[in-house]
């Protein structure tokens, strides 16, 4: 993936056709150098929970996806410490708020171990509270890491149509997702080159189907709240990587329009060939080779204030605790019945 570092890469793997990493969690390893040095002391031992919350009167299908580790160990990591992988993992460790209500994400095909669906009710929370388990690199209590992404759809997905491109019946806009990485910084790694800090975002780099608002609880989020809205509204907006904004202010490699891969029917489009962002810098469209439509991505203009950038929240590291709360409030309208 042109956008994304190999090692990002590896830790977000999920299917070739159904995601695209934006600089996610560049974070997640390029945090480990810029906060790894002065932050060690500030560690805390309770892990960070997810939530996630139907805000609506209907039922939906919140759809999970867990990322991997790498292939082969980061410089200055000598140990990845434990990492979630696999449903059996998470499931168990779920609660309802709904009273005798069990929660297991079950796979998207037999044999999927990584992708699966729960069917959230209306006004449904369901709480994510990790394991702990005695370090042994270190001490204090540990607990597993986790790399996910969430997206939602009203029916169960069974990993067809690609919901990362656009222009089929169920992704007509395609879908975005919440994404992040929680307890890094406590899961017995062993290493200054080992990945450190929670981080969280809502990506809307493949297209948007949902409205989904992150609320970040605990110590040291640089924003404790992100919230995407529909095409053409996401620059600037915290914690929100915009419509093929891969790197945030800007895109490489973007996942569509491709030649396998349509665009969201509702992208938005340049206005006489020229693109600008929110604070007033142009740019060139993106052109779609099969139909000659030019696009804006929507790029967010540079972040002083948040130097990690203002598209992803991200502790400093060994800092956990709190929550990540993944609130879904809504699909955007039909792009087939406009």
């Amino acid at each position: 993936m042109a956008g994304c570092k190999l090692r990002v890469e590896e830790i977000l793997k999920t299917s070739a056709k159904l995601l695209f990493c934006p600089m996610l969690i560049g974070a997640i390893v390029a945090l480990s150098s810029s906060a790894r040095a002065d932050s060690a002391a500030a560690a805390q031992t309770a892990p960070t929970t997810i939530r996630l919350i139907n805000q609506t009167t209907n039922s939906v299908y919140a759809n999970l996806v867990l990322g991997q580790p790498p292939k082969s160990l980061p410089a200055n990591c000598s140990d990845l410490g434990r990492q979630i992988v696999a449903l059996k993992e998470v499931n168990g460790h779920f609660t309802s708020s709904i009273p005798h209500r069990t929660v297991n994400f079950a796979p998207q095909t037999a044999g999927v171990s990584d992708k699966g669906y729960y069917q959230l009710r209306p006004g449904e929370v369901v709480t994510y509270q990790p394991a702990t388990f005695p370090c042994e690199n270190k001490k204090g209590i540990c607990s597993p890491a986790l790399t996910y992404n969430v997206f939602f759809t009203s029916k169960k997905y069974l990993g067809e149509p690609n919901n990362g491109c656009g222009g089929s019946k169920e992704f007509g806009d395609a879908a975005n997702l919440a994404e992040g990485s929680i307890n890094f910084g406590i899961n017995d790694a062993q290493g200054r080159g080992c990945a450190n800090a929670d981080a969280a975002d809502i990506s809307a780099v493949n297209g948007i189907n949902a409205f989904i608002k992150l609320e970040m609880k605990g110590k040291s989020w640089p924003f404790p709240n992100a919230e995407n809205s529909g095409f053409g509204h996401n620059a600037n907006e915290s914690g929100v990587y915009g419509w093929a904004a891969t790197t945030c202010t800007g895109n490489a490699g973007y996942p569509n329009p491709q030649s396998a891969c349509a665009p969201p029917i509702t992208a938005p489009r340049a206005k006489n060939n020229i693109c600008t962002t929110p604070g007033g810098t142009t740019y060139a469209p993106i052109v779609d080779g099969k139909t000659g439509i030019k696009y804006c991505d929507e790029r967010s203009d540079p972040s002083p204030s948040n130097p990690q950038g203002q598209c992803v929240s991200q502790r400093p590291g060994n800092v956990t605790g709190g929550s990540v709360d993944i609130i879904f409030r809504g699909f955007l309208p039909d792009p087939w019945a406009t």
